[in-house]
């Protein structure tokens, strides 16, 4: 059947954007349409002009889309207007209230442009096959609530398609959406797999690196036991060789200075003054080789022997130290400044040989001066005590201050200064062995200040070092 020409829609909607659009829909289809902006104001409208169809809002200010079609349908010279109730159509009780009311139809939100037009299309057609009866309605009770339905029949059966029609319709966009959601989730676990399967294989990847690095640090860590091994024997193979080494040739050079001496002794006036010269040099070198000797025993020794160490009254050790010196120099003016040194863990003949090569280099050093100054002195530091002995020599280049301490090692010129440049090794033999550290500062010309610590107290690590 065809829609006449000349229908009139009355829009009921309080937002101007909305009514405009829905104008616009409707006039584009060759409906004549007017707006309204709550129920009141369309019941003023209805009054003024009568419409074909109603399409109202349900939530406005004023007056709700329920109420005017309540008071439309009451009305008996537009009881049979069609009325589309726009709305969310959410619980059962808003398709009771509009059957009580007496709407036509629903058309849920969102919908359609089509929906829209299908809609009023179809209440348009039913309106003209409608047919007035004089029915008296139906009561029906839901969720304790009372609802008087007057609906028409047709009025009826339109609202039950119209509802139906919604809910075919929201199920076809569920059925989508949940086609959607199906072939997201299928992609997503697809991706899922593929990421679990790369997290897998980076994992087994990473576990054989992991299983790699300990092999090799089992196998660095074997080889750094095997070659330290190899090194504390060959030190000890070291040790011992220079130990043997320096205690067999003690014997020859006894011998050799005792034969040069005793030949200067009988047949001194018979050799002429080069010969005695010679014999002279001979036994300045044989007892120069036996100091050599001497220091390397002890810096053997040093190396060897199992140290034991205890809290150490310092000042003694030193006193002992400096009438051993101040003894050994004759024709010079040394002046001494001792300080009170703190106790501190050490070993007693380790300490004194200590301050015994620092003291003899401190006064050999500065044997160009007229006097001598020496300083001595100790200050507790947190676990340690720092000890220094300072002189006003001849001092030293810094950056050469790694080299003091090592064997061999001099600064300055064997005619210059004599010595056999092992003094200060065995000075940091000794002292690391007691779980100190050394260390020198000094100036050309300025003098000298080496510094040494030992430990207040005995750690377990520095137990360890002793044996």
């Amino acid at each position: 059947m065809e829609i006449k020409k000349g229908i009139e829609i009355l829009i009921v909607e309080d937002s101007a954007t909305q009514a405009e659009r829905l104008a616009h829909l409707l006039e584009q289809q060759g409906y004549i349409v007017t707006t309204a902006a709550n129920g009141r104001a369309a019941l003023e409208a209805i009054d003024k002009r009568r419409p074909t169809v109603i399409v109202s809002d349900i939530v406005m200010p004023e007056m709700d889309g329920f109420q005017l079609c309540r008071l439309t349908k009451k009305d008996l010279r537009f009881k049979n207007i069609p009325i589309i109730l726009l709305t969310a159509l959410s619980e059962p009780e808003d398709v009771l209230k509009g059957l009580e009311c007496g709407a036509d139809t629903f058309l849920t939100k969102p919908y359609d442009d089509d929906d829209l037009l299908d809609h009023v299309r179809h209440v348009v057609l039913n309106a003209e096959l409608r047919k007035e009866t004089n029915g008296q309605g139906v009561e029906v009770f839901y969720k304790g609530r009372k609802y008087s339905v007057s609906s028409e029949r047709q009025q009826i059966l339109d609202l039950l398609l119209s509802t139906y029609e919604t809910a075919i319709r929201k199920n076809r966009e569920l059925k989508d959406t949940q086609d959607k959601l199906e072939a997201l989730n299928e992609r997503l676990e697809k991706r899922v797999q593929e990421r679990t399967g790369a997290l897998l294989l980076e994992i087994e990847e990473r576990k054989k690196a992991e299983a790699e690095i300990s092999r090799l640090n089992a196998e660095l860590e074997r080889k750094v036991i095997q070659r330290t091994a190899q090194l504390e024997e060959a030190n000890r193979d070291m040790e011992s060789f220079s130990y043997s080494v320096a205690h067999d040739l003690k014997a020859p050079l006894r011998a050799i200075d005792g034969f040069s001496f005793r030949l200067l002794r009988k047949y001194g006036d018979a050799l002429d003054d080069e010969y005695s010269r010679l014999v002279g040099v001979i036994r300045e070198n044989v007892q120069k080789m036996g100091r050599l000797i001497d220091d390397i025993l002890i810096f053997s020794r040093a190396g060897r022997q199992e140290l034991e160490p205890d809290k150490l009254d310092m000042n003694s050790v030193l006193q002992e130290v400096v009438k051993e010196i101040i003894a050994g120099q004759t024709g010079r003016e040394i002046r001494m400044e001792i300080k009170e040194l703190p106790s501190a863990m050490g070993d007693k003949a380790a300490v004194h040989q200590v301050f015994s090569n620092l003291l003899t280099n401190a006064v050999k050093f500065a044997k160009h001066r007229e006097i001598a100054m020496i300083e001595v002195g100790g200050q507790e530091r947190e676990n340690e005590v720092v000890y220094y002995v300072k002189d006003n020599g001849v001092g030293f280049d810094e950056q050469y201050s790694l080299k003091l301490f090592g064997v061999f090692q001099r600064l300055h010129g064997e005619g210059e200064f004599e010595g056999t440049g092992i003094g200060l090794a065995i000075v940091k033999r000794f002292i690391n062995k007691l779980g100190g550290r050394v260390w020198a500062e000094g100036q050309v010309n300025e003098g000298a200040t080496f510094y040494f610590t030992l430990p207040c107290c005995l750690l377990p690590a520095q137990k360890d070092l002793l044996n």
